[in-house]
């Protein structure tokens, strides 16, 4: 058995704007084979915004790659994407005290973490929802290259008009 070499450039230091079939947009750059930055442009938590989040990667094969992660408020997430084809698809699980009070996580979560741990452990943290946005479109792709930290540096409301609605 031949299982897929673990080659990461087709997905290492890009950026995309992805909106899912329910409308919802995010933003997410690709820094590192362990670090995704993005951002939430609108949904249940818009104006939510994270940098240096802690990913684990898999290339799948065919230019299919996996990303996973979990967040302190207690998501988990699965995104697997193609960019060649433009499309993803994420699954994630979301504690109920988020369900109950989305607007506790609208924050550049880097500098909450502490609180966010505390919202989470205040609970409740069951049951987790599963918040299956389905297929996603990639509108916007570019290539800025890895290891930057001012792809994604603010939160949506201070971008200028337009940012999100870019298309390529």
């Amino acid at each position: 058995m031949s299982f897929p070499t673990q080659d990461l450039s087709i997905i290492l230091g890009k950026h995309i704007i992805y909106t899912y079939e329910n409308g919802w947009q995010y933003e997410i750059y690709f820094k590192n084979p362990e670090m995704v930055h993005y951002r939430i442009h609108s949904g249940l938590v818009a104006g939510r915004w994270v940098t240096n989040r802690e990913v684990h990667m898999t290339a799948l094969g065919h230019g299919i790659v996996r990303v996973n992660w979990v967040e302190p408020v207690g998501n988990i997430v699965t995104m697997v994407t193609s960019l060649q084809e433009r499309w993803l698809h994420s699954y994630f699980l979301m504690p109920q005290w988020i369900i109950d009070n989305p607007k506790a996580t609208v924050c550049h979560e880097d500098e909450f973490v502490e609180e966010m741990l505390k919202l989470r452990e205040q609970g409740p943290t069951w049951p987790m929802n599963i918040a299956e946005n389905a297929f996603a479109e990639i509108t916007f792709l570019e290539d800025v290259g890895p290891d930057r930290d001012d792809i994604i540096t603010c939160p949506p409301d201070e971008l200028p008009a337009g940012y999100a609605d870019r298309k390529n």
